[in-house]
């Protein structure tokens, strides 16, 4: 719902900010008060077309800002979710407008087009009585409002299950047709790739970083074993070397215990490391012979490591991913190989799946003229009840290619005189009678309406207070579902709202100013009274006032 509404140097507004309920709002005044600057407003903040005219004071941008609740099923759709953090519970729209003409979008404080604005609008609101706004006059929405109005969805649920197969198997198809382009060359290249991968025998996709240790080490081996042999003489060769030094204090310890037995944890301390490091004498000494095992080694380990450094080149920078590859390649060849297996079995299943797809399209198509014989039904009945005696109302029904909603075209078709040939939605005329035309297709369609606002102007034109008193019953019973806005001039819809705003002229300095309050009490019996009556109240219109009142709380 339109929660709230603030205006800022647009046309005649100075400054206003407004608070609506979810429930029906009414807007009344006299003949250029203001009431349409507010329909304006709200097209502007959402995406339609501006007007330089719109700045009032050029020294500044107009500012206007919407503030909605949205449903929690709106805030799972993707044109709204990645507008809204955790927590969040509103969507502010908000557009400036400077005098130069330039505009400037944002969606919950972040910068968007104006484009997008426009996008998410549809969803938020429809103003009927202008046309630009309306989801119903896009036969896109046809199929889906309908079908929206089933008590049980099964046979499009049925039929979206068959569709979906069907499809992936065309595009199977499609797949396995273009693989017959240039198939004998891409095997030729494709047999070349996997027997040049497979005949480098990789079992280790970290062979190559175990060949370059080695390789480094071979490369180095006279530097190596100079400075090995150093740390060996320094270690156990000759007089003075650690190995001798240690076997010497070894002794002493052997001596010292026998005088002092507190000295024999110490002793076995230090025999302990003396026996640690003839290890590790023994290990360097083990290390030294191998850089001396095999001296074609480092050949040998150069030419695998061109290898290896040749297919990684080729097929991937690792051999890890060298031999992702090839398992790829592998597939794609086996699926070139075995295309015509593959083609004639996926022909096989389209064309077992053919004619149930199509059943199930037939079963579709049936039960939706049925809904839509419903739905004629409701909308003329509805058209009737607000003084429509003679238009038609039908849906129009053609075949269409197979698609996620089945196999129809279908559009909604009007006629408002008798003997004229039924029309588009989009092509009947605007005003009051649209209006009232929308005002019986919402009220037969709410509960299919996913649009959450509904804003009627002009629906009062040409009808008098006995029919006033009639779309007013239905414009309340259109927000069990919806929240609805009406500017009206006629009393008798003014006295079904909620929320009355009164729109009036203000002068100030020389300047002409459009003013917005809500009004209750005294002050709405009045205002419906000078309605009836004209500029002037009179006892007889305040009765009437209070009389439809106290009616309409019954």
């Amino acid at each position: 719902m339109l929660a709230r509404l603030h205006i800022e140097n647009f046309a005649l507004i100075d400054d206003v900010t407004l608070e609506f309920i979810r429930d029906l709002n009414i807007l009344t005044g006299e003949t250029g008060a203001g009431k349409s600057i507010l329909i304006d407003a709200l097209r502007f903040v959402m995406g339609e077309r501006s007007d330089a005219e719109y700045v009032r004071d050029s020294k500044k941008s107009c500012l206007v800002e919407a503030v909605f609740e949205p449903a929690k099923e709106f805030l799972k759709k993707p044109s709204f979710s990645e507008y809204f953090e955790d927590g969040d519970s509103l969507l502010i729209l908000r557009r400036d407008l400077s005098w130069q003409g330039r505009s400037r979008g944002w969606v919950n404080g972040r910068t968007v087009n104006i484009s997008t604005l426009r996008e998410l609008g549809k969803y938020l609101m429809d103003i009927h009585g202008q046309y630009d706004h309306q989801m119903l006059l896009d036969p896109a929405t046809h199929l889906p409002v309908l079908d929206g109005l089933w008590p049980s969805a099964r046979p499009l649920q049925e039929y979206r299950t068959l569709y979906e197969e069907f499809s992936s198997l065309l595009r199977r198809r499609d797949e396995l047709l273009s693989l017959q382009q240039g198939r004998e060359r891409e095997l030729d290249l494709l047999k070349f790739q996997i027997e040049e991968i497979k005949n480098a025998g990789i079992s280790d996709p970290e062979e190559d970083l175990k060949l370059e240790s080695e390789r480094v080490r071979f490369a180095h081996s006279e530097k190596i074993r100079e400075k090995t042999v150093r740390i060996l003489n320094l270690l156990e060769e000759g007089e003075g070397s650690a190995s001798s030094n240690a076997g010497e204090a070894s002794r002493y310890f052997q001596d010292l215990s026998r005088i002092d037995s507190s000295l024999e944890p110490l002793k076995a301390g230090f025999e302990t490391a003396r026996l640690e490091l003839e290890e590790f004498i023994r290990s360097l000494r083990d290390y030294l012979e191998k850089l001396d095992a095999d001296p074609e080694r480092l050949e040998e380990i150069q030419s695998r490591l061109s290898d290896l450094n040749r297919i990684k080149k080729k097929y991937g920078p690792t051999l890890a991913e060298a031999g992702s590859f090839y398992e790829k390649t592998k597939k794609r060849f086996d699926d070139l190989t075995h295309s015509g297996v593959y083609e004639k079995e996926t022909e096989r299943k389209i064309s077992s799946l053919l004619p149930q797809i199509q059943t199930a399209g037939r079963v579709l198509t049936d039960a939706r003229k049925k809904a839509a014989q419903n739905l004629r039904k409701g909308i003329e009945k509805e058209l009737l009840d607000l003084g429509m005696t003679h238009a038609e109302f039908r849906m129009d029904f053609s075949p269409a290619d197979f698609g996620p909603l089945g196999q129809d075209a279908a559009e909604f078709m009007i006629s408002l005189n008798a003997g004229e040939p039924a029309q588009a939605l989009a092509k009947i005329i605007s005003g009051g009678e649209a209006s009232r035309v929308m005002l019986a297709l919402k009220k037969t369609l709410m509960k299919a309406d996913p649009v959450p606002t509904l804003i009627f102007d002009e629906i009062d034109a040409n009808i008098g207070g006995r029919l006033g008193t009639v779309v007013g019953n239905k414009l309340k019973e259109i927000t069990q579902s919806h929240q609805v806005f009406v500017i009206t001039h006629l009393p008798q819809i003014a006295s079904f709202g909620e929320r009355h705003i009164k729109v009036f002229k203000t002068i100030k300095d020389k300047r002409t100013f459009a003013q917005y309050r809500v009004i209750e009490g005294e002050e709405r019996v009045k205002e419906l009274a000078q309605m009836m009556s004209g500029k002037s109240e009179t006892d007889i219109s305040r009765r009437h006032a209070e009389e439809m009142l106290e009616k309409v709380k019954k």
